[in-house]
């Protein structure tokens, strides 16, 4: 028995710039989290604070450091000069060295700040990966009251959390929605290395929603397994649509052109005009056979060239 889908509202979100950007730490019990929230998941204290601003503090005390220790030496060898020469001698010399070492720092800063990330992350990556494993963990046990929930929670992790675990939970989770054009979708983050029907039927929901979502991570892995996606009742459906959606780009066409020349006769009809255009417009590109296919189809639909509609 078919599973009904629900219709659902999704929050909008973005996948950020560095993958870095989505994780904080807590600064009371170090606990790391790629949750949205004010609150720490773990201690419950709203003391997280994002790991570049954490790696930039550590970089900041560092300099910090340094500069005071640059003091103290010139404070003592200013105390301990014999006499009013050297003193002065040594307090020149301490100014010159403290401005010095502060513009050399400060010029540094930058360069220091991502060192001291870098050294964060790898002196912290036991805390890191058990940190996002909590979070996992967290949006599966909110599944059963809340799945969409639990979805949003499993999206914010996987900007960090990546594999085949946290992506074959989150397209179960998504075959129970009821998808829209104007819902925030994803594709590529989600493909598998295995074949999952369930991937397998939100592929094609998404080729006919939004056909822009469909790019070489999806294209690939419908070729590689396109004999158990035509074993589906709607695997034929699911592959023609998503022939479809890689007609709109040219170099899609190039590249797969021998999966979409099997599929080429059941496109939408705005579809094949584009691909017979395309290939129309040229006829010495390495089309490996799917300008002839093109061809035949639309000699047998009575279409002589491609019109401009």
């Amino acid at each position: 028995m078919k599973t009904a889908k629900r219709p659902v509202v999704l929050r909008p979100f973005r996948y950020p710039r560095y993958s870095f950007d989505a994780l904080r730490v807590c600064t009371r019990c170090s606990r790391y989290t790629a949750l949205a929230g004010e609150r720490c998941p773990a201690c419950g204290r709203a003391s997280l604070l994002p790991v570049e601003a954490k790696a930039a503090s550590l970089a900041s005390k560092r300099r910090t450091v340094r500069l005071a220790a640059v003091l103290i030496l010139s404070a003592a060898a200013v105390y301990f000069a014999a006499d009013g020469s050297q003193r002065f001698i040594a307090l020149a010399a301490g100014l010159l060295l403290t401005v010095l070492l502060s513009w050399l720092q400060l010029r540094a800063r930058l360069t220091e700040d991502i060192r001291s990330l870098d050294e964060l992350f790898r002196r912290d990556i036991g805390l890191i990966r058990e940190g996002l494993e909590g979070d996992r963990q967290e949006a599966v046990s909110v599944l059963r009251e809340d799945d969409v929930l639990a979805y949003e929670k499993l999206r914010e992790v996987s900007v960090l959390l990546r594999g085949d675990r946290v992506s074959r939970q989150r397209v179960a989770l998504l075959h129970g929605f009821q998808l829209r054009k104007d819902m925030d979708l994803e594709m590529e983050s989600l493909i598998l290395r295995d074949f999952e029907p369930l991937l397998a039927e939100y592929i094609g929901e998404v080729a006919k929603l939004k056909p822009e979502l469909i790019k070489d991570r999806t294209l690939r892995y419908c070729q590689l397994h396109e004999a158990q996606i035509l074993e589906m009742k709607e695997g034929p459906a699911i592959l023609t649509a998503v022939a479809a959606a890689a007609v709109r780009m040219k170099r899609y066409c190039l590249l797969y052109s021998g999966f979409i020349g099997r599929y080429a006769d059941g496109l939408p009809s705005d579809r094949f005009l584009r691909l017979l255009r395309l290939v129309q417009a040229d006829p010495r590109e390495a089309w490996n056979g799917l300008d002839a296919i093109v061809r035949d189809i639309a000699g047998n639909r009575g279409i002589p060239e491609a019109r401009s509609h």
